[in-house]
């Protein structure tokens, strides 16, 4: 265990700690929010060490109120910008592939419930899953155990080579919704659902497709050649 710090020995000791501590770059997230709140402790903890005459109780008390400003600092931090979340309300299987026996109609239908109730993380990685799963319906992608939302996107790509830059960002917010702290917002969900069902309407480039697997067969016979 690591040995607690001694207790401030004055009230410009246990000001300085406080603002040493909220000063440090984990709590850098917004200069504006941190630099208010930094004020605001500092006005409030210099009226109520002011009116403290230094004696041991005194310091003890003044340790205790340090511990419990900044564990409240801290939370309000980290609750801002969103390392913790109000609620993780995710229902469904993050993995791509899962629920394998689900078509991508049925997905789609399940996102769409999710985004109208409200549950946005799960309309999100529902809706990626019903995109994925389309494509590897149509024979466009091929899923395989582990792949990420990144590599279904990059994959995805040559197939609608327009739409590059919203599957980029549909990946992004189905890791938002899957794995990060912050939770997808109800614009993630239907902005990614109706990518799903723009591209189950779409027919794809095909000639894109071609030339990715163009360049990566003469990769593959680039890298055999200079091994052999």
């Amino acid at each position: 265990m690591i040995p607690a710090a001694p207790p401030p020995q004055d009230p410009d000791e246990a000001r300085a700690r406080i603002l040493e501590e909220l000063a440090k770059s984990e709590y850098d997230d917004s200069p504006g929010f941190i630099q208010w709140l930094l004020g605001t402790l500092e006005r409030w903890l210099m009226e109520v060490l002011d009116g403290i005459d230094g004696s041991s109780t005194a310091q003890a008390g003044i340790a205790v109120l340090l511990a419990l400003v900044l564990a409240a600092a801290v939370f309000l931090v980290l609750r801002r910008t969103g390392l913790i979340r109000r609620s993780h309300a995710l229902s469904v299987a993050a993995q791509l592939d899962a629920d394998s026996v689900l078509g991508a109609a049925q997905l789609r239908r399940a996102a769409r419930e999710a985004n109208e109730a409200g549950r946005t993380d799960d309309g999100t990685v529902l809706a990626l899953r019903a995109l994925v799963r389309d494509l590897e319906e149509r024979t466009l992608l091929e899923v395989t155990a582990g792949m990420t939302a990144h590599e279904a996107a990059q994959r995805a790509a040559p197939s609608f080579p327009e739409l590059r830059g919203r599957l980029q960002r549909g990946a992004d917010a189905f890791d938002t919704a899957a794995y990060s702290h912050r939770p997808a917002t109800a614009k993630q969900a239907d902005d990614l659902l109706r990518l799903a069902e723009y591209i189950a309407e779409s027919a794809p480039d095909l000639s894109g497709t071609e030339q990715a697997g163009t360049e990566q067969a003469e990769a593959h016979a680039a890298g055999t050649g200079a091994g052999a």
